[in-house]
Parts: structure tokens; sequence; C-alpha cells
């Protein structure tokens, strides 16, 4: 793991690219529609059940949650969010409306929530695999 020496932000590449301001995650929900920030609670609490984590919220709109690295990104949008997540494969299914093979065993995907019934089952065990994958990485 690197150290930022200017920002303290840890990172499993020596001098990854990467911003040093951080954000206080509350304004990124100040100016957008209350159901969001309950959404995102609703995630929060989710994966606060996988085990450790910390948060990192950077500018324009994003909250990377983390253990060695990223393993789930909430990215606020002006009516939903986007959810980002790794698997060890493509799961080219709805909900994913995006998805990118990262390495060859790695696959980033995005899936977009606007109510509380999107964060369902499935969604929970993609998110939770994203946890595994990187903590047993």
């Amino acid at each position: 793991m690197w150290l930022c020496p200017k920002c303290q932000r840890s990172f499993r590449n020596t001098n990854q690219l990467h911003t040093c301001k951080l954000v206080d995650k509350q304004d990124f929900f100040r100016k957008r529609p209350e159901y969001l920030y309950k959404l995102y609670k609703s995630i929060h609490k989710e994966v606060s059940a996988f085990g450790d984590f910390r948060e990192e919220a950077v500018a324009p709109d994003v909250i990377f949650f983390k253990t060695k690295s990223t393993f789930l990104a909430v990215k606020v949008k002006s009516k939903w969010l986007d959810i980002e997540f790794f698997l060890e494969k493509v799961e080219d299914a709805p909900p994913v409306k995006k998805f990118l093979q990262t390495s060859k065993n790695r696959a980033a995907h995005i899936v977009s929530i606007d109510e509380a019934e999107d964060i369902d089952k499935q969604l929970i065990d993609w998110m939770r695999r994203s946890y595994r994958l990187i903590i047993e990485a």
C-alpha cells in the first residue's frame, strides 16, 4: 500500500494518480432530492454488514468505499445514484447498464438506482462479491 504524503490517502499502487482534495459527502446531497440521500444511506447500511471499510468523497460527485482499494463507488447524479463495483466476471444482465472488462479476472459494472426497490438481493450480492474480491486479493 502506498500512502500519499500530501493527502494521506492510501492506494494499492505507488504514485497512483488521484486528487488530494477530499470533500464533505453531505455537499453532494444539499441541492439534490432528499430521496437520493436516503438511497445512499440504504447502500451504506447494506455495505456496513460486509465488514470494515472507509469512505472517501471526492469532487465532483463520488463517494468511494475502500478496503485495500476501492470496491464500490457511489456517484451522486441529479435524479439517481450510479453504483459502480467490481466482479470477477462480467454480469451482462439487467439492471447492469454498463460494464467494462478491466483485466483478465476483473470487470467493472454500473447499476443506476432511483428508488428503494432497486437495492435488491441481486445488487446486494454483487456489492458483497466486490467487497470480497478486493479484501481477498
